[in-house]
Parts: structure tokens; C-alpha cells; sequence
């Protein structure tokens, strides 16, 4: 029979775990008892309200350095290239009243949510010096569109509405944003109806070869006898040098085509070894000489290996001008047209 004295022992220990449990309980309603949503970031955030934005990872606080500049926004952390204004349109638009379902705010589990020290992603918004907004962002939640976040220097965890890293250009695991995501790699951007005549370089080998337009017709009721001038919106391809012959419409409209619409792969330091680019005395050009006269030279030069988050490609510039372009081997190729690639077929 148990007797009075284990009876009371029992009691105790029962309370004791009772208790404990109700402790506990509360302790885990008072870390995750919140109101379903909370506002992180409290204010439209304007392009006007900033002129600088870091981002950075982990231990490193500054990874690319956006800054704005009367000319646009720029990349300082690579040469002050441009930035493209819908990149920075679309980040602001995501951190505007940005708002996160509540999770934690335990610090032991940051990590988790890939949230710790040394794995966030950092996002910070300054105008005159003065930082106007900072976030925290990592991990996505499986099913979810948004990605874990806090506030700087806090441990609650919440989960965004937005998918904050896709803005940045990241998908799947929380990594460092990369330069290229941000950066406007619209090296070439001309009207192709302005362009006269064209002028490849590669070489000792040069092709040459100019619109020629149709005429307008005579206006209606005129006896003058003016000149009607061209229909510059119609026109064939004739080849100057070498030689004197008509070109395929369709295959040299390709050429033109492709360099007057040229979207790089990256930027290079403008400031590095041009013979190291092969741009000292670069052995392919090609020229665009414009309805007014003027010209615009692009020159390549080197192939620029792949290493590690470096695309491969060549190196590229437009004469005049110091910034340093990559291009794909696919713009080069679809530039670069042997003589024969440029007549018509034969049927």
C-alpha cells in the first residue's frame, strides 16, 4: 500500500511538472504570439527619397555600392557602370510597406532561417548620409513566394509577402548579389534607318558596304522638276569594297541588325591593361557611319576567358569612350560575315 508520505511526494512532482509545462507553454505563446502581420519597412520608398544602396552578405556589409548620380543611378563597386532604372524601380516597389507574417524571435534558430550573421543578405537605403530604410533578407519558404526578413539588430523573424532576393537576383539558396543583375549592359542602342553605310574591320579584311534608297516619287501635280529625294525607310545593300556588287537584303539587314542593338555580358575596369584586352591596337572594328555623317566605331579585342562569376566573351569599346564592354561570342559571330556569307543565295 502506498502510504501518506509517497502520496504527498506524487503531489509535488505532479504540480512540479504541471508547472513546467505551463511555463513553457506561456514561453512559446509570448516568442510566437503576435498579430498575424506587422509592417517592416512603413513608407513608399521613391527614387527621389535615396542616393545610395548597399548590399552586402554575411560578414561582408558591402557587396555592390548603387549610387545615384544626376546622370542615373550607378554601380560604384564596378567602375560607377549604369544601372538599369528598372532594377532599382522594381527593388523599391517590393520594400515599399513591406510586410511579413511573424515567426520567431528566437536568436538561437536565425540560422534556420537563414537569417544569422554570417548568411543574410543586407539591404540598406541611405539619403544625405542618413540610412532611411534596412532589412535583412533569406531563406524562401517552401510553398511560399516571400522570403524570411528582419529588421537590423533584431532577432524577430518574419515571412515577406514579396519575394525580396529575386529583386536582387537571387533564387534558390541565399548567396551574394552579383553586379550583373543591376548593371544597364545596353552597350549599343541606334536607330538602324540612321545608319548609311557600314564598314567591317577584321584584319587585313575589310568589307564595305552602303544603303542604297529608293527614290520617292515625283509629288503629285509637281512640274518643277525638283529632285523627289530617297525613301529612306527602303533600301538594298550593295557591297563598296571589296568590289562592287549587290548584297543579300536579308543577310546584311542581320549584320546591321546586330550591331546597332548590342547588349554586353559584363563590364571590365576601364582603367585596366588595354593591351591585356587587346584593345591597344585592336585588330577588329566595325563602323557605323550615320545619315549625318558622323560615325561610331566599336572595337574588339581579346577573348576574356570564363572565371568563376566572370562570363567569358570579348572584350569590346566604342571608340571615344572609356567604359570597357564583354560581348558574347554570339554578337561577334552574328557581326563578323565572310563575303560569301553576305551574297545572295544562288538558285
Amino acid at each position: 500500500m502506498i502510504n501518506n508520505r509517497t502520496l504527498i511526494i506524487l503531489a509535488v512532482v505532479v504540480l512540479a511538472l504541471g508547472a513546467v509545462s505551463f511555463w513553457q507553454k506561456s514561453a512559446h505563446q509570448s516568442r510566437t504570439s503576435r498579430s498575424s502581420a506587422s509592417v517592416l519597412i512603413d513608407r513608399e520608398i521613391k527614387g527621389d527619397d535615396l542616393d545610395r544602396i548597399t548590399l552586402g552578405q554575411g560578414e561582408t556589409e558591402v557587396v555592390l555600392d548603387l549610387v545615384k548620380t544626376p546622370e542615373g543611378w550607378t554601380l560604384a563597386t564596378s567602375w560607377d557602370a549604369p544601372v538599369s532604372q528598372d532594377r532599382i524601380d522594381g527593388l523599391l516597389r517590393t520594400l515599399s510597406n513591406l510586410a511579413g507574417e511573424y515567426r520567431s524571435d528566437d536568436a538561437g534558430v536565425l540560422a534556420d532561417y537563414g537569417l544569422d550573421d554570417s548568411t543574410a543578405v543586407h539591404i540598406r537605403g541611405y539619403q544625405g548620409g542618413s540610412q532611411v530604410f534596412g532589412l535583412e533578407a533569406g531563406n524562401t519558404s517552401q510553398g511560399q513566394p516571400g522570403n524570411f526578413v528582419r529588421l537590423p539588430d533584431r532577432n524577430a523573424v518574419y515571412l515577406s509577402r514579396e519575394s525580396v532576393l529575386s529583386q536582387l537576383g537571387i533564387y534558390g539558396e541565399v548567396a551574394a548579389p552579383k553586379a550583373r543583375h543591376f548593371l544597364d549592359l545596353q552597350a549599343v542602342k541606334e536607330d538602324r534607318n540612321a545608319v548609311d553605310r557600314i564598314v567591317l574591320r577584321d584584319g587585313d579584311q575589310v568589307i564595305e558596304m552602303a544603303k542604297e534608297f529608293a527614290p520617292n516619287p515625283p509629288a503629285e501635280g509637281d512640274t518643277t522638276g525638283a529632285d523627289p529625294g530617297v525613301d529612306r525607310l527602303t533600301w538594298e545593300w550593295k557591297l563598296v569594297k571589296p568590289g562592287t556588287e549587290m548584297l543579300a537584303k536579308t543577310k546584311a539587314d542581320g549584320v546591321l541588325g546586330s550591331l546597332v542593338n548590342i547588349r554586353a555580358a559584363d563590364v571590365d575596369d576601364p582603367g585596366g591593361d588595354l593591351a591585356a584586352y587587346g584593345l591597344d591596337s585592336p585588330a577588329r572594328s566595325a563602323t557605323l557611319v550615320l545619315e549625318d555623317g558622323t560615325e561610331m566605331v566599336l572595337e574588339f579585342g581579346a577573348e576574356r576567358p570564363a572565371d568563376g562569376d566572370k562570363q567569358a566573351g570579348t572584350w569590346m569599346r566604342i571608340r571615344g569612350q572609356d567604359r570597357i564592354w564583354v560581348v558574347t561570342s554570339y554578337t561577334t559571330k552574328n557581326i563578323y560575315k565572310s563575303l560569301e556569307d553576305l551574297r545572295p543565295d544562288q538558285g
